[in-house]
């Protein structure tokens, strides 16, 4: 397991040879206006498997409420890559959210949430998941901006979190985003970065 330590990722860029870093710099210039903000997520390998979500649809940044411990394996080492920030509790995410000009939006299962496939998202949405045994805390959800629930037909009753934020983000991305052209196809990957010489 590794513990997100902001200084010991800095450290890791500043040991890193120029080409790597000059990836990571283009990475960052193509990013994406909205951010996602996980509270005190239970399972650690939920964590890093997220932020692999988050890399593929070019998430600003990932603010994790609480709880910082993942799974580094879930994370392929992506981790590195995106730009974490831990927040300690509900009241310093909701400040430096509202500081940073993001509408909050509560991803939860909720009568009064509108359905994902109805949704009209706002210039720049953070969206907002809770642990998977308990969801968001009540008093954050209260505070969120809007709240957003994916459809269930079937017999769960609900979904891993990882799969939801990989559904709200793809529906995000490819429709607040459309004329954003995906990465190219290379046999069977796709090519993130055609400079970094690797698939």
């Amino acid at each position: 397991m590794t513990r997100v330590r902001l200084e010991d990722i800095e450290r890791f860029w500043r040991d890193q040879n120029p080409r790597r870093r000059a990836l990571r710099e283009r990475i960052d210039a193509r990013r994406l206006p909205y951010a996602v903000a996980v509270e005190n997520l239970s399972k650690d390998r939920n964590l890093g498997n997220l932020m692999r979500t988050a890399n593929a649809f070019l998430c600003g940044e990932i603010l994790l409420i609480g709880g910082a411990a993942f799974d580094e394996s879930g994370s392929g080492g992506i981790y590195r890559f995106e730009r974490l920030r831990h927040l300690a509790d509900g009241e310093t995410f909701l400040a430096y959210a509202r500081e940073a000009g993001y509408t909050v939006i509560a991803v939860e299962i909720d009568p009064r949430a509108e359905l994902l496939h109805r949704f009209v998202y706002p210039p720049k949405p953070l969206f907002l998941f809770g642990s998977e045994l308990q969801g968001l805390s009540p008093a954050l959800a209260e505070r969120a901006d809007s709240r957003l629930m994916i459809p269930q037909y079937g017999l769960i009753p609900c979904l891993n979190v990882t799969i939801s934020c990989s559904i709200v983000l793809y529906d995000h991305v490819t429709r607040a985003h459309a004329d954003l052209a995906p990465a190219p196809v290379k046999a069977s990957k796709y090519q993130l970065d055609p400079r970094s010489g690797r698939a």
